[in-house]
């Protein structure tokens, strides 16, 4: 992703300042929150019993089009920004054509490599037991589970003590 936005960058003759900085940060930022959108979304299809490669297409297919409305939303709102004809204006046009071109690019790194490093890199999923199930997908399950392993904590400890 930052090979394409450095490239692109240099082709539109923009350098490396503090607004362009800011702009590759919020753009790395929205990357991570997209590619964990895809990672949720096939971890949950595969919890519900998809294989790998269904779950990866579902993750493509479901949220393509949202991250890339979220996408263009949020460069469209740096646009004022870019265009304004002031001297402000241009040093700030970096931070609009940076944002625009770095979040279309993690946009195409959150859709296409994401789900395909999901495919490689996510074990398959065995279903567990209906009885822990429900225990572990829901909070308050995992909210029992951790104040059962706080409170019977000393307990163990003087079990322990007894034995030794």
């Amino acid at each position: 992703m930052l090979t394409v936005t450095f490239l692109m960058m240099k082709l539109y003759g923009i350098d490396l300042q503090r607004i362009s900085l800011g702009a590759l940060i919020i753009s790395l930022g929205l990357l991570v929150d997209d590619a964990i959108i895809s990672v949720e979304m096939m971890a949950t299809k595969m919890e519900q019993g998809l294989d790998r490669v269904k779950a990866a297409s579902y993750a493509y297919s479901s949220t393509a089009f949202p991250m890339l409305t979220g996408t263009l939303i949020t460069a469209a709102a740096f646009m004022p920004v870019g265009f304004a004809k002031s001297s402000a204006g241009e040093y700030t046009f970096s931070i609009f054509a940076v944002v625009t071109i770095a979040l279309l690019v993690s946009w195409v790194v959150a859709v296409l490599f994401t789900p395909y490093l999901g495919y490689r890199l996510l074990p398959t999923w065995r279903m567990p037991s209906p009885r822990l199930r429900h225990s572990r997908n829901s909070f308050s399950g995992l909210c029992i589970a951790a104040c059962r392993g706080w409170c019977l904590r000393p307990e163990r400890r003087r079990a322990r003590r007894r034995r030794l």
